[in-house]
């Protein structure tokens, strides 16, 4: 669709060049102020960026050959929890399918967005200028489809495995696994930059120019986040309690250098004012980051009997197991490598003084 406005501007630069001689024999236009002031609104894509490099953490150990794990949505304690449903119930055993390759890859992209700004420019010579420019950017970044599916199929797989390694002892046992996904979140860019202008004709109403030049970006806004629960509960009424909590965050750094480039055309109305049409590129490194963290718990009552002890091969439930690893705060998995960019079209008035 940008490269559609583009098309349209290339457009009406052909359509005004028919008005360029007649503005050129007035004799405002040689003695025109130097300086113009503007405002401009436009629309905003980005080339969202995948590469990057990661790792889970540690989730899971065996210890004196019974697991030991901090969670199983991830991780060697997806692994290990596996590895012993195959070696009980063989190849139909349910298993679950670990949050592992989504958390390692670029789980968010940002939208196209809405953009607003301001630009004063000094002109040094005829065809040569600098700016002072703000680009302020509104968008959305949101999970991609992929990360999507592999939290719901992480989740599900996570209900089905547990319900039927716990189905192996007579006690009554219950499952769930909940997702929960804070998605599509508004995010904000300004972009704060000097440039230079080289202007293609030196007279004439219709001026087309290229720009280049850099300054720095701001990020505010929201972020993505999602979080997965799953519970098991043993014996009738419940005596034993498991929690299985991660907990993923997105974050991006708060400021960093940008450059640009690009161009575009201006209009003269008067010599006084016109339009401006503007597409500019800007770059700046990918430094978004994944991060996780993992919280296991676990919980009993007494009920005026044993507390039951259910072994099913290497995983035991028991009051203090198998979710007894120490739990992980934020802990990055995927960190964002290469550049991005962002180009924006925009469209907007200037007055000369």
């Amino acid at each position: 669709m940008i490269r559609t406005y583009l098309a349209h501007g290339l457009l009406a630069l052909a359509m005004f060049g028919a008005h360029d001689a007649a503005f050129a024999q007035n004799p405002d236009n040689s003695a025109r102020p130097r300086w113009n002031i503007e405002v401009h609104a436009g629309i905003s894509s980005t080339r969202n960026q995948s590469n990057g490099s990661g790792g889970v953490p540690a989730t899971g150990s065996l210890i004196q050959g019974e697991i030991s794990a901090s969670t199983f949505y991830l991780g060697d304690g997806t692994r290990l929890f596996n590895d012993n449903q195959l070696a009980i119930f063989g190849a139909q055993a349910p298993l679950i399918a670990p949050l592992d390759g989504a958390l390692v890859g670029a789980m968010v992209r940002h939208e196209a967005g809405s953009s607003f700004g301001a630009r004063l420019e000094r002109a040094i010579r005829d065809r040569f200028a600098v700016q002072i420019d703000g680009d302020f950017v509104l968008d959305h970044i949101a999970f991609t489809p992929e990360a999507v599916t592999a939290i719901e199929t992480t989740r599900a797989s996570w209900t089905g495995a547990l319900q039927r390694t716990l189905s192996a002892s007579p006690l009554s046992s219950s499952t769930s696994s909940v997702a929960t996904l804070t998605d599509h979140q508004r995010a904000r860019q300004l972009f704060a930059t000097g440039a230079f202008v080289v202007k293609l004709r030196a007279s004439g109403r219709t001026i087309p120019f290229i720009t280049g030049g850099g300054g720095v970006v701001f990020n505010g806004g929201a972020r993505p986040e999602a979080s997965l629960v799953g519970n098991y509960t043993l014996d009738k009424p419940a005596q034993l309690f498991g929690t299985d909590t991660v907990g993923i965050t997105y974050s991006e750094a708060s400021l960093m250098g940008v450059g640009l480039f690009g161009g575009g055309f201006t209009y003269d109305v008067t010599s006084k004012w016109g339009i401006r049409v503007d597409a500019r590129e800007y770059v700046f490194k990918n430094r978004g980051e994944t991060d996780v963290a993992i919280t296991p718990a676990l919980a009993f009552q007494s009920t005026g009997q044993p507390f039951p002890l259910v072994d099913v091969g290497s995983l035991k439930f028991a009051p203090s197991a198998p979710l007894s690893s120490a739990p992980a705060s934020a802990t990055p998995t995927f960190s964002g490598t290469g550049r991005e960019g962002r180009l924006v079209v925009s469209a907007g008035f200037f007055l000369r003084f």
